[in-house]
């Protein structure tokens, strides 16, 4: 059974929890607070919605069953936040001048603690509103680089059109695939290799596209193609002078080679028309 004033006195806790008793009203709480289980954890509680709005944390929502306890210590009648007026703002009168209604700090704790809710919802929101806008900008941007593919694509094709543009096939003898188109633009005397269906190569090499003149073969480009086998390198400079005979792939180190250090995988006739 409750002992008699010891209602009153506990109804001291959320004043006590905010630092707004006298000296004589903290020594009787004090006393009593030692012996009550139920104060100390009431006090707890309300200390850490003070801590709470002090220290700004409003990413850490108050847990819901803190909300439950400090509105049932209120009678879950908190005080709106919309309507301050309704709730002093002055400094807690000291004892002095009368003891301040436990209500009046009931609804001062109601009123933290709906203040930290609201400051984590607007948290929240805020980082809602950042992450869209990350997803709206990673969007463009990738809506960005593909327009620029395709107006690389279509330049490419409006390339390989034009009159001086002879089409010539790298094919591997006896195999279907892989296969290189190989573009060469005689007016210009340069090329454009379209590979397709080709196997990744070894760490440390690459593909190396070699021109056949004269008999005997000049280095040019190194690739790698990509995951799906595919390959293109455009604006290739083709050797001028001598006769062209052929075109041909090689697997080389990476960097390219002077001379051919494997057997061509890939060969193809050239004829300058």
């Amino acid at each position: 059974m409750t002992a008699p004033g010891q209602d009153s006195i506990q109804d001291l806790a959320a004043a006590y929890a905010l630092g707004a008793l006298s000296p004589d009203e903290v020594s009787r709480f004090e006393a009593f607070l030692a012996t009550s289980p139920e104060a100390q954890r009431e006090v707890s509680e309300l200390r850490e919605v003070a801590a709470l709005l002090a220290l700004g944390q409003g990413d850490t929502a108050p847990s819901a069953d803190l909300r439950d306890r400090v509105m049932a210590r209120v009678g879950g009648k908190a005080i709106p936040i919309s309507r301050p007026a309704a709730i002093p703002t002055a400094t807690a009168p000291s004892a002095s001048r009368g003891r301040v209604p436990p209500l009046y700090w009931g609804a001062l704790a109601a009123s933290i603690l709906a203040a930290i809710t609201l400051g984590w919802s607007s948290t929240r929101l805020k980082q809602e509103v950042a992450s869209l806008r990350q997803t709206v900008a990673s969007t463009e941007a990738s809506l960005a680089e593909r327009q620029q593919r395709l107006e690389e694509r279509e330049a490419t094709l409006n390339s390989i059109f034009e009159p001086s543009v002879k089409l010539y096939q790298l094919t591997a003898s006896g195999d279907p695939e892989p296969s290189i188109q190989l573009f060469w633009d005689q007016k210009r005397n340069t090329a454009i290799i379209h590979g397709f269906r080709l196997k990744p190569v070894p760490g440390g090499r690459e593909y190396q596209l070699w021109f056949i003149k004269d008999g005997k073969p000049v280095p040019s480009v190194t690739f790698k193609p990509e995951s799906t086998g595919h390959a293109r390198i455009e604006r290739i400079p083709v050797p001028a002078g001598g006769a062209l005979s052929a075109a041909a792939i090689t697997v080389e180190p990476e960097g390219g080679s002077q001379q051919p250090t494997s057997t061509p995988i890939l060969v193809g006739a050239l004829q300058k028309s």
